[in-house]
């Protein structure tokens, strides 16, 4: 192997880095090519010039790959692939969205943590506060977490 074709390795692996980089992004094939070729490359400088050219083109390779990272992280590709849009929905439903604490209703199910209750005129999905609640216990909301209801037994019924 002569001095072009390391070259040509080399330039290769740098190749195959910036299309996986900006082309293509996502670790693939072009990335795996690009580091197996970089290894080849360091590995035949070993073997092919001795251990002070090895550790050079260890150190350039480390040294390239580096650069090619920091200027990747600050490039302005990176922003556009970002992603920046809040999420300021729920996974309530209409239903559940009417359920306030301290609304009283009845467990349609054994709530063994969780389960399906009638709260008002609406029935929905409910989390036990309290362990398990049989079906028909009348049972009162005591606290909404997000789009979890959790209710406990009501014993004002």
């Amino acid at each position: 192997m002569t001095l072009t074709i390391l070259i040509i390795i080399f330039a290769l692996a740098l190749v195959l880095c910036v299309v996986e980089t900006f082309l293509i992004p996502g670790f693939g094939v072009c990335g795996v090519l690009s580091a197996l070729c970089a290894l080849i490359g360091v590995g035949a400088t070993f073997g092919m010039y001795g251990l002070a050219a090895g550790a050079i083109a260890t150190a350039v390779v480390l040294l390239v790959g580096g650069l090619l990272l920091y200027w990747v992280m600050h490039s302005k590709r990176i922003e556009r692939l970002s992603l920046h849009a809040t999420i300021d929905s729920s996974v309530a439903t209409e239903a559940q969205s009417t359920v306030k604490v301290g609304d009283k209703g009845t467990a349609l199910t054994r709530l063994a943590l969780v389960g399906m209750a009638r709260l008002g005129e609406v029935e929905v999905e409910v989390r036990s506060a309290s362990g398990f609640i049989d079906e028909g216990t009348p049972i009162v909301v005591t606290k909404i977490n997000n789009s979890e209801i959790y209710v406990g037994l009501n014993i004002d019924h």
